[in-house]
């Protein structure tokens, strides 16, 4: 019976302790201002776009109008990132995409020195219409950005 009360109790000590772990890395690592040295391009692609982007990775693929994505079933949001800066870099990219009301909420483990694509279905999403271009305009910020 001590030795349980005595293992609820160390526990109970240690938690402030890991708290405090994360907010360190947060005090730590925590560095937006490295946003400039990150590259990121969003799209709303079709499948086969999809498809040719991994296909020729070294070519951006052509962005189709909202009229055209609105005829085509599944859609595919993509984030290409890359680090052009000398800081090993990660986060959490926040992205509003047109049509979807929450901001997707990223998780980008690595960003390497060339791109790396994130693929995303929103499929049964119709991208909504924005009155200053016939294309869909995919905004982002970064929600948390460390650099090491």
């Amino acid at each position: 019976m001590k030795f349980w009360l005595l293992t609820a109790l160390l526990l109970i000590a240690l938690v402030p302790f890991a708290l405090r772990a994360d907010m360190t890395k947060k005090l730590l690592f925590s560095n937006k201002s490295y946003a400039k040295n990150i590259e990121v391009k969003t799209y709303v692609l079709t499948q086969e776009q999809v498809a040719r982007l991994f296909e020729e990775p070294n070519k951006d693929p052509i962005q189709l109008t909202i009229d055209k994505l609105h005829s085509i079933k599944n859609s595919y949001f993509i984030i290409r990132i890359k680090n052009l800066g000398k800081s090993h870099a990660w986060g959490i990219l926040s992205c509003k995409v047109p049509g979807i009301y929450d901001p997707l909420k990223i998780s980008i483990p690595t960003i390497n020195k060339s791109f790396c694509d994130y693929v995303i279905c929103i499929s049964g999403i119709f991208v909504s219409y924005n009155e200053s271009s016939p294309y869909p305009i995919v905004t982002y910020e970064w929600a948390e950005l460390y650099t090491k």
